[in-house]
């Protein structure tokens, strides 16, 4: 006999359960056989399971993770007496299991994360695993350069681990090489974006992470025996390879100094150009456009002049000032292109900047974009456009949320207004409506909770989701916490210690 208490990370009681045997799957989905209503709990979280009078936990690649008394499990795992299992912001405690042990231990290679990385130590477990910053992915790295999925690692038939990308913005890169998929090899370094791991394989010597970042082909070098071994091993399976042998590229290929250097010249050798085509303008050519104007004006003027010799004189005087150009028909100089350019760029940004504060996204976002094309290497613009991305995606979401509180889905609502940030211009409306959101359902809350005769399980949900506003008073929260308290012991003398899924 088995019994399950569940906790939230306040201690107060949620619900308790207790079995013999059977399966039971722990999430989020009101599908679930024990629901744990939580944003950080996926809808499949994990399985608790029993097998010849033990009891088990198995994490179902959720986001967030099964943590067995603090430490992460990877693998089916029996769980200990007084076990406590933390779920998102649950705890679970199980009592009548005898001791831990995991059922299998099928770890095959290793992800180590690079000295000053963000990332963390992952057992690899599984085929295949996938990465990215999406909660999703079995690797999660909160990081701007890795995409929402990013790239998998796949285990074939042979033992040989794949490394693909999943056409990633900023690429995957082995040995600073950029890769679309290729066989990793134990002590090569992988790198998701910006974030760098050492790939090692199981049960072979741990390499040394300063050696990590140098190209293969010295690595090979300096006495990886098992190492190249492996390595040999993979090129007669592979060949031919999808890439030439990495002994094709110098060490000094592998880094992005030569096209910054290119791009440097690049930009140097336009900026020369333009200087040289505007001195050449000015010494040269402006002089003949100004010496031939007064030659002919002045032809003109003795025209003129000859034709109306039959005229009196104060006519002809006045045909001649007529005729005669002024200082306002003169043709204005030819403007300074950058000078030009750098006006049309600050009436940009001045106009993308009434825009956004009259919130009008679409419009200051195409403000934005030209003011960037006309300085790519100015940061406001971009600045300015990820802004409007953040603004973009909270308004959608209040418009959601309006829509779904429109269709009386009120658990949507409150999630959606918790998704704007708190720097948004849109973050003061989302606080407001969660706490008008409370006050509604602590109103449902009441009538369920305190009318006679009272319903339990509406009482219990309607708790649930005036907690999930995270608006709720203190009030609200001790007695929500008393009445779930209250009700698992009325499940558990009603049922006598029977079943519970």
């Amino acid at each position: 006999m088995f019994t399950l208490i569940i906790e939230d990370k306040n201690g107060a009681l949620v619900g308790e359960y207790t079995f013999e045997d059977g399966e039971f799957i722990v999430g989020r989905s009101q599908q679930a056989d024990i629901q744990l209503p939580a944003d950080n709990v996926s809808r499949r979280h994990a399985r608790i399971f029993t097998e010849d009078g033990r009891c088990y936990i198995q994490d179902l690649n959720a986001a967030n993770g099964v943590w067995v008394n603090g430490r992460r499990i990877h693998a089916s795992t029996e769980l200990p007496r007084s076990a406590q299992v933390r779920i998102g912001d649950f705890f679970l405690h199980i009592e009548g299991a005898a001791f831990a042990r995991p059922m299998t231990s099928p770890i095959y290679a290793r992800l180590v994360p690079m000295p000053g990385s963000i990332g963390e130590l992952t057992d690899m477990t599984q085929s295949p695993i996938m990465v990215g910053r999406g909660k999703d992915c079995a690797v999660v790295l909160q990081d701007v350069s890795v995409s929402r999925i990013h790239a998998k690692l796949t285990q074939d038939d042979s033992g040989r681990v794949i490394a693909e990308d999943l056409r990633s913005s900023n690429g995957t890169y082995v040995n600073d090489r950029r890769i679309s998929a290729q066989e990793l090899q134990h002590g090569d370094r992988i790198r998701f974006g910006t974030v760098a791991f050492s790939f090692q394989i199981e049960g072979m010597p741990e390499p040394d992470l300063s050696e990590v970042a140098q190209p293969q082909a010295q690595r090979r070098t300096q006495g990886h025996a098992g190492g190249q071994a492996y390595a040999q091993r993979a090129h007669q399976a592979f060949a031919p390879m999808e890439h030439p042998p990495e002994q094709s590229y110098p060490p000094e290929q592998r880094t992005l100094l030569p096209q910054i250097a290119a791009i440097a010249v690049i930009v140097v050798a336009f900026v020369a150009l333009v200087v040289l085509a505007g001195f050449a303008y000015d010494r040269f050519v402006a002089p003949k456009l100004d010496g031939k104007k007064p030659e002919t004006e002045a032809a003109k003027a003795g025209a003129a002049k000859e034709a109306r010799a039959s005229d009196d004189d104060d006519h002809k005087a006045g045909e001649r000032a007529a005729k005669r150009p002024s200082k306002g028909d003169q043709e204005p100089p030819t403007p300074d292109p950058k000078a030009v350019a750098k006006v049309q760029y600050e009436e940009l940004i001045g106009q993308g900047r009434d825009a956004m504060q009259k919130q009008q996204w679409s419009e200051a976002k195409g403000y934005y974009e030209r003011a960037k094309r006309l300085d790519v290497l100015a940061s406001v613009p971009q600045e300015a456009l990820n802004k409007i991305a953040l603004e973009e995606a909270a308004g959608g979401a209040i418009a959601q949320a309006e829509e779904a509180f429109k269709r009386k889905d009120v658990r949507a609502a409150i999630r959606l207004h918790k998704q704007v940030p708190a720097n948004s211009v849109y973050g003061v409306d989302a606080l407001k409506s969660l706490q008008s959101l409370a006050d509604l359902t602590e109103l449902e809350r009441q009538r369920s909770c305190h009318g006679r005769p009272r319903d339990a399980v509406k009482c219990l949900a309607d708790c649930e989701l005036v907690l999930s506003t995270g608006r709720a008073g203190t009030v609200t929260v001790d007695e929500c916490a008393k009445f779930a308290h209250q009700g698992a012991k009325d499940d558990k003398g009603d049922k006598g210690g029977g079943n519970r899924r």
